[in-house]
């Protein structure tokens, strides 16, 4: 019953997948391109996804999975279709994909965690339409035939939950575990994969569905997150952000996002990946106050789900978290990263935004790349 209400939850929302800002503006340090081209063969998936696979591959971007309402609106009770296809497309400076069919998944899902590491794309987790997943498997190329290698499983189902690879630690955060909202964290360490997943010191604080991570410097850093209401625990939407050391095993406050006015953002559903020499880049997310009241039932069915894409205010902002001085400052505002339940993929200072929810329950199929300007 509990999971029954969580998804029905995600269902109805359409869900996706500094002490203060300074207000400094490091736009110079960008230019953003909408690349050209999506795979065309699966009709639905055209359309785009949100909370799809995605990474690189022996120079090409992979792309996998996702969900989306492809015919009816979830406006007007239509229902989330999940994909499993593998596409790849090689990487260049063009902004021109030209993609390939390359394999599926095991089965269709989405909302789980990719993590690339020199051996391959390691897939963590996620959801198919009628259930969670605890599977983790190995995608590599050999001679452009893709390969899947299956590891160690997790000791509990996860998805909508966040990670990042640290050394050989692999780590997977939040999200929902057995059906719930969670704080918890598993390790996996891949020079030892006989010792299976390890359960690690919780993230602080209310559980934690689609938060940010991003691995930096040895440490782990998480931001965002939220959870519906269950067992009579309030829903809860957290802002704040905390620090891993692997270490001492424990976590420490860091720097909430704001904007350039002061203004604390969400960066629940958001995306985020290493940038520069030693920074952060996040973007994306919901707004924090319109969401929550979604959450908590104040804003709910068809007339929720039926405003126009500005009304709910999805983060437009590309912000640079500065770990050394536990600051934000601000790249600009731009349309291309307000989205929920989008993936970034980065790969020699390029930053691909994939898809993702420009509202609930509706996608896009753009691919828009940040570029570092190396100074």
């Amino acid at each position: 019953m509990i999971r029954k209400i969580i998804y029905g939850v995600y269902a109805i929302l359409g869900m996706m997948t500094m002490a203060a800002c300074s207000g400094q503006s490091d736009a110079s340090e960008i230019s953003l391109e909408k690349m050209h081209g999506f795979p065309t063969e699966n009709t639905g998936f055209l359309k785009g996804v949100s909370a799809l696979y995605a990474g690189v591959i022996e120079g090409n971007l992979l792309i996998a999975g996702g969900c989306n309402f492809p015919d009816i609106p979830v406006a007007d009770g239509g229902k989330k279709a999940y994909y499993r296809d593998i596409y790849i497309a090689p990487l260049s400076n063009d902004t021109a994909f030209e993609w390939k069919k390359i394999g599926q998944l095991p089965q269709a899902a989405a909302y789980g965690v990719t993590i690339s590491t020199e051996k391959g794309l390691i897939c963590v987790g996620g959801t198919t339409a009628t259930h969670s997943l605890s599977d983790v498997f190995l995608l590599s190329l050999q001679k452009d035939t893709l390969k899947r290698d299956t590891l160690p499983s997790l000791p509990v189902t996860m998805d909508n939950m966040a990670g990042a690879l640290v050394g050989h630690s692999l780590y997977i955060v939040g999200g929902n575990v057995n059906g719930i909202p969670s704080s918890a964290m598993y390790m996996l360490d891949l020079s030892d994969l006989s010792g299976g997943w390890k359960r690690e010191t919780d993230i602080p604080g209310e559980p934690r569905v689609q938060s940010v991570c991003v691995a930096q410097d040895g440490k782990l850093y998480v931001w965002g997150g939220f959870a519906p209401a269950v067992e009579g625990h309030q829903a809860s939407l957290s802002v704040d952000g905390y620090m891993y050391s692997p270490e001492t095993k424990e976590w420490s406050s860091v720097a909430t996002p704001y904007d350039a006015e002061g203004n604390e953002i969400s960066l629940g559903g958001g995306m985020g990946t290493s940038f520069g020499e030693g920074m952060i880049l996040c973007a994306g997310g919901v707004d924090k106050d319109i969401f929550l009241k979604a959450l908590q039932g104040i804003y709910a069915g068809k007339e929720y789900l039926s405003h126009p894409v500005e009304w709910y205010r999805f983060n437009r902002n590309l912000l640079l978290y500065h770990p050394q001085t536990d600051k934000w400052t601000t790249l600009g505002e731009y349309e291309q990263g307000a989205r929920a339940g989008a993936v970034i993929v980065s790969q020699d200072g390029f930053h691909y935004i994939i898809n993702g929810e420009l509202k609930p329950g509706i996608r896009t199929n753009e691919i828009n790349r940040i570029k570092e300007k190396r100074r």
